[in-house]
């Protein structure tokens, strides 16, 4: 116990120096965030309240991983339709006006189901249009949270679609009501109307790897109470973007004071606002940025949370290094 302790004392007087920057994959793409981007300073007044009293110093340099995409081949169109039959959807999709690689699948038997399918990518966005379905609430076999997970578990696995990667992620449970066509936060599944599973990535060396909503997975799924087939599962959301962790290069890192600078004069993605004009900081951290676009390298972050639920991402690598 003694040798424990006296080991975390010196990592913490002495902590271990960050990898030298190799800069391997030379310029890198600038991280494209939702829109809109941060608010001007004058709209936002920022004020620092950390532990430290200012900005923690974070690391010089941070691993940078590749993350390879699939090109289009002759086959992608069969395997969607392969796919979709899997699903119950019809077999001839209509391709998507505003991108030419999503196609839309129509279930024959139901009006309100429908998927699309991106054939490059093979991600997709299943719906049931429950806002049309007047009756489908009155059904009330909400799944536990146990039971919701190893449902959701089960359907990823049946599809050949929970990639190992996300095996030792974290698993989250929500439940939500139906209110004015919309699904609104509940405290417990005795008030709520669905169920919705998000799975998210593991940490990466420590770090965590959060998307533009954060309380939003890639996949993710929502349940009803419905023990129709066709009508259990609400939504299914897969956006999925491999990483290849054994390609990586480490690249030096903006100080953690530029990143705060840069916050304040209106840089960055503001994710959540205050109530009000004042943002208070209370924790600055590093994280990697999971894009739900599709991204060439997985990139740190400097993370901004604070009072109101108040979250801010900003880029993190040295701008030297940013295209």
């Amino acid at each position: 116990m003694f040798w424990g302790v006296a080991v975390l004392v010196y990592l913490q007087i002495f902590p271990p120096k960050a990898a030298p920057a190799n800069h391997a994959f030379g310029k890198l793409p600038a991280i494209r965030f939702p829109s809109p981007t941060a608010s001007p300073s004058g709209q936002l007044i920022y004020q620092l309240e950390t532990i430290e009293g200012s900005v923690p110093q974070a690391s010089v340099s941070a691993n940078v991983y590749f993350m390879p995409k699939t090109g289009s081949n002759l086959l992608a169109l069969s395997k969607a339709q392969a796919f979709g039959k899997r699903l119950g959807f019809g077999a001839t999709p209509v391709p998507e006006p505003s991108n030419k690689n999503v196609y839309r699948f129509d279930d024959p038997t139901s009006q309100l189901r429908h998927l699309w399918y991106d054939i490059i990518s093979t991600n997709f966005i299943m719906r049931y249009s429950y806002e049309q379905d007047a009756g489908l609430f009155l059904e009330r076999s909400i799944p536990t949270t146990v039971s919701a997970i190893q449902e959701t578990k089960n359907i990823l696995q049946s599809y050949g679609l929970y990639p190992t990667d996300f095996v030792a992620g974290s698993i989250k449970v929500t439940y939500l009501k139906i209110a004015e066509n919309k699904l609104t936060l509940v405290a417990s599944q005795t008030q709520a109307d669905v169920a919705r599973v998000d799975f998210f990535r593991p940490t990466i060396a420590s770090t965590p790897v959060l998307t533009s909503i954060p309380s939003e997975a890639p996949i993710s799924i929502i349940l009803s109470g419905s023990k129709n087939a066709k009508k259990r599962i609400l939504q299914f959301v897969y956006t999925y973007w491999p990483i290849d962790y054994q390609t990586s290069a480490t690249y030096s890192l903006k100080p953690s004071e530029v990143a705060w600078q840069e916050l304040q004069s209106g840089g960055g993605y503001v994710v959540r606002y205050p109530k009000g004009t004042v943002a208070t900081v209370r924790n600055v951290y590093l994280a990697y940025y999971d894009s739900f676009e599709p991204q060439t390298y997985l990139q740190p972050i400097f993370v901004f949370e604070g009072d109101d639920g108040f979250l801010a991402y900003v880029p993190a690598i040295n701008p030297e290094w940013v295209e």
